[in-house]
């Protein structure tokens, strides 16, 4: 996700290792190029966001900024993730194998973790859109989203989802429990994201839903009852 405020950009989350060039690319969409990017701040950090924030930090020279309690999850020091174990006992569905094949191409394994970080707390961030992040725990300890007011959107990364590879039914919804870090944290802090204006919620996982926060947690909360 790019915010772009003039000639800068703010890059949200940098998707896995091998999506470089599809970041690269999708800058020159923009008009923009790394050298553009005035920060990276990351929702988390899981390998699908997480993939090139080190080369942006020692390669381009740019700053990646992640909560405080997200830092022994970026650097590796307490690493947050589903285990190869537990996919290992969901990939006899023939779509999560599929799932899991294109993320071992895409270089998950891989994943290099942060050298070094910068961190926020909840004030607006001093980066292009001015973005307010509001922490999210659960999928991760540190996991953020990203408020902008301005633009009138959400950017709420893995708080909840609304299509992924592995789930059948498509919708707001929390990520499957294996996946999250706390799943109860996880639904109790949609709370947070309820009260929020926004016209879009846009998450890591599937399209973007064009109505409120609160739209969008009520639809999460219902299915997680299911």
């Amino acid at each position: 996700m790019l915010i772009v405020d003039g000639r800068e950009v703010t890059l949200v989350d940098t998707g896995y290792p091998g999506d470089r060039e599809r970041v690269i690319a999708s800058l020159a969409r923009a008009g923009r190029s790394p050298a553009d990017v005035a920060a990276v701040i990351l929702t988390h950090a899981h390998p699908d966001h997480l993939g090139s924030a080190e080369y942006f930090r020692s390669v381009e020279h740019k700053p990646v900024l992640v909560h405080e309690r997200e830092v022994p999850n970026a650097t590796g020091q307490r690493i947050e993730q589903v285990s190869i174990a537990t996919l290992l006992t969901k990939v006899w569905r023939p779509d999560v194998a599929v799932w899991v094949r294109d993320v071992v191409r895409l270089k998950a394994a891989r994943v290099e973790r942060l050298r070094g970080v910068d961190t926020f707390t909840t004030d607006v961030l001093d980066v292009p859109g001015r973005p307010l992040p509001v922490l999210t725990p659960g999928h991760t300890s540190g996991h953020s989203a990203f408020h902008l007011p301005e633009l009138g959107a959400l950017l709420v990364g893995d708080a909840l989802m609304t299509e992924h590879a592995v789930v059948r039914t498509p919708g707001p919804q929390l990520l499957p429990s294996f996946f999250n870090h706390d799943n109860q944290q996880a639904l109790a802090s949609l709370q947070a994201l309820s009260g929020l204006d926004a016209d879009v919620v846009v998450p890591g996982h599937g399209p973007a839903l064009f109505g409120s926060p609160a739209d969008a947690v009520r639809a999460a909360r219902a299915a997680a009852r299911r």
